[in-house]
């Protein structure tokens, strides 16, 4: 692994999602419109982690996936659409790497896991849940090659 992999705690989140099976090609769309939904709906009640996402079973050229987009909150909402939940994501310990705006490329960024795994694998550690991407920089005004986020694998 080229850089630094670190290791933290996640408390438990209350977050408003959305999820949908995609392919490669609207992954973007889909995530930017999740994003903006989530945090209009969230108005007011955002929590103080990042929003993020989820890779529930993987997502290659080849295969669609399950993506899940969170926004953290506090409180309750009420009123949600039918294609939005409100669920808790349990605590955990994870790995992860902060990652450039260039390097979230497909096909860059499936190197990228697949060198993070080998890390894993070599460090004696085991991935336990979905990865997920953890964004906490502006993605529009930031350019391509300043960080914009943290891959992270849930480990046990």
């Amino acid at each position: 692994m080229d850089r630094p992999v670190n290791i933290r705690q996640v408390e438990a989140c209350p977050v408003v999602s959305m999820t949908r099976v995609v392919s490669i090609d609207v992954l973007a769309s889909f995530v930017e419109e999740a994003f903006e939904t989530l945090e209009r709906l969230a108005s007011g009640n955002l929590g103080s982690a990042h929003p993020f996402v989820i890779y529930h079973n993987g997502l290659t050229a080849d295969h669609d996936g399950t993506v899940e987009v969170c926004q953290p909150i506090e409180g309750t909402l009420d009123d949600v659409p039918h294609d939005v939940a409100i669920r808790t994501v349990e605590a955990h310990r994870e790995a992860w790497i902060t990652v450039t705006k260039a390097e979230l490329e497909y096909p860059d960024i499936d190197d990228l896991y697949d060198d993070f795994d080998a890390w894993l694998e070599d460090a004696g550690l085991m991935r336990n849940g979905a990865p997920r991407e953890v964004y906490w920089a502006d993605w529009d005004t930031t350019g391509m090659e300043e960080p914009v986020c943290d891959v992270c694998f849930p480990i046990a």
